[in-house]
């Protein structure tokens, strides 16, 4: 996941092993429990291993119940079924079960066994006292850290169910039901329930990780600002039907890639979606040196060194996924996902995408790059990635001046002191809605609604814009602004009440508990 001021996209830490491509399946359950029992004899005993590569073929492809039927009635004793057992429990948030069948001494004694065994033990001390809202007609299973953040459930479990639909059309894959979701306070829970360094969580501006069956992301109340946290949902929900459609063999590239794509198509698009354009991204950074092979990014892209290097490498994926499905048509990346999902080498994944599209990796990734070279790269010093706002340190003294004075009633001196800041950074949608906040409280209404108007001025999504958008230039268009706003910073008083002061709230039911909670939340 990558942080570029205030916009936040996420990554993930894929499970797959890269020997699963390189050995096969099986080979891999071998390996994980070849020292987990020996006998007396001093003979390996490596149990029901055929039993054991059925069940984890299934566990990867996030069907349960198919795993459960296949491990029904298994010896407890058995250790490649109890490491199956144990990884089994983990899919379906069942941590606590899981770091019991785990502990044993033979399991704990292999690389794969403790591995697991501390992600269990991470999961169950992250998930003590917990609040599961099960939503059973949808299917969509939810676990929230906060009860309350209860009040986010009913839009989480909308856009689940939305990207559900649009990913079986778009990927040809069918996610089961429950789809999991846990909800969670801070980085250090997302780390310990994921595996995911927390040290690299915070270098990339980690906020969720498909891992394990489910989506782990990070409460909107751990930022500031909100985060696009269901754009975000919908991201890490691709990556789970990814797995399942290719049982886990998907590359990072393709997984990253895919992931960008669909993680808008939920909803209707909007005009900041592609600014900063990926292609230029991507070339800038290849032309600083900071683009990566696409089959050599590494295990994730949130363990990268740098919140730059994982912005242009999300660019670049993004990028050739939208160039590869547009050149090789709608109908290639369903094929490719069901050929991938027999795929036992880099080797046949090469293939596959040959005879698919035409062309190899390479021929594409030669194509794709050449194709950059002719599209307009020119980005804006202040979107480059790793760039910082212009006049930041002025920016934000006249911003905290004028904060100051409008807390203490002073609005119209509070409105020169935003304005001041916002000739600084004119295209800064934050700073805008600081000053026609003030000039609405001084009774500027019509000072203040052209800085909300037109989504052309401003460079990045922020959720008060929107809503003040919505106040400021209502009509048709209002709902689909307050929503907007709710997407990115839901529990922002002044968002999720539609900048209604209290006691009143907004007439959608779902978004009235949205505004009680967001009223409730410790400053």
């Amino acid at each position: 996941m990558r942080r570029i001021g205030c916009a936040v996209s996420p990554a993930r830490a894929p499970e797959r092993a890269a020997a699963v491509a390189r050995r096969g399946l099986r080979a891999v359950v071998l390996a994980a429990i070849a020292t987990a029992a020996t006998p007396a004899s001093g003979r390996l005993s490596v149990g029901d291993l055929d039993r054991a590569t059925r069940a984890r073929a299934a566990i990867l492809e996030i069907d349960a119940p198919a795993a459960r039927n296949i491990l029904k009635d298994a010896d407890p004793a058995d250790p490649a079924l109890a490491l199956e057992r144990g990884r089994l429990a983990i899919y379906e948030g069942d941590c606590d079960a899981a770091a019991a069948i785990l502990a044993r001494p033979d399991l704990a004694a292999t690389a794969e066994g403790a591995a697991l065994g501390d992600i269990a033990r991470g999961c169950a001390r992250a998930t003590a006292a917990t609040v599961i809202v099960n939503d059973e007609a949808n299917g969509v299973w939810v676990r929230l850290q906060d009860d309350d953040d209860r009040a986010l459930v009913p839009l989480l479990v909308e856009v689940a169910t939305k990207t559900r639909d649009v990913l079986a059309k778009d990927l040809g894959v069918e996610l089961l039901r429950p789809l999991r979701i846990d909800l969670v306070r801070d980085q250090f829970t997302l780390s310990a329930m994921t595996g995911l360094p927390e040290d690299a969580a915070r270098t990339t501006g980690t906020v969720a990780i498909a891992k394990w069956g489910r989506v782990t992301m990070l409460s909107p109340r751990a930022t500031p600002n909100g985060y696009p946290w269901l754009d975000t949902l919908a991201h890490e929900i691709t990556h789970l039907a990814l797995s399942r459609g290719t049982r886990d063999n998907a590359p990072l590239w393709l997984q990253e890639g895919v992931a960008k794509r669909e993680e808008v198509r939920w909803r209707e698009p909007d005009p900041l979606d592609d600014v900063p354009s990926a292609d230029a991204i991507a070339w800038l950074g290849l032309q600083k040196g900071l683009g990566r092979p696409l089959d050599k990014i590494g295990p994730s892209i949130a363990m990268l060194p740098s919140a730059e290097e994982a912005a242009i490498v999300f660019a670049e994926v993004a990028s050739f996924i939208r160039y590869w499905t547009r050149e090789a048509g709608d109908a290639a990346l369903p094929q490719l996902l069901a050929r991938l999902k027999e795929a036992s080498s880099d080797a046949d994944l090469e293939r596959a995408i040959a005879e698919i599209s035409g062309a190899d990796l390479a021929a594409w990734d030669k194509r794709w790059r050449a194709y950059l070279a002719t599209v307009p790269a020119d980005v804006p010093p202040d979107l480059a990635p790793g760039a910082d706002m212009p006049h930041r340190q002025e920016v934000s003294r006249r911003v905290r001046l004028g904060q100051l004075l409008h807390d203490r009633g002073h609005h119209a001196a509070a409105a020169v002191q935003h304005a001041r800041a916002q000739a600084l950074a004119p295209h800064e949608p934050a700073v805008r809605c600081f000053l026609a906040a003030s000039l609405l409280a001084s009774g500027e209404r019509a000072s203040a609604a052209p800085l909300v108007e037109r989504v052309e001025d401003v460079t990045s999504r922020h959720g008060r814009w929107w809503s003040l958008h919505g106040l400021l230039h209502g009509g048709p268009d209002a709902d689909r602004a307050f929503s907007t706003g709710t997407a990115l910073d839901p529990l922002n008083p002044d968002v999720a009440c539609e900048e209604k002061l209290p006691p009143e709230l907004p007439a959608d039911p779902v978004r009235s508990a949205l505004c009680e909670a967001a009223r409730r939340r410790k400053p």
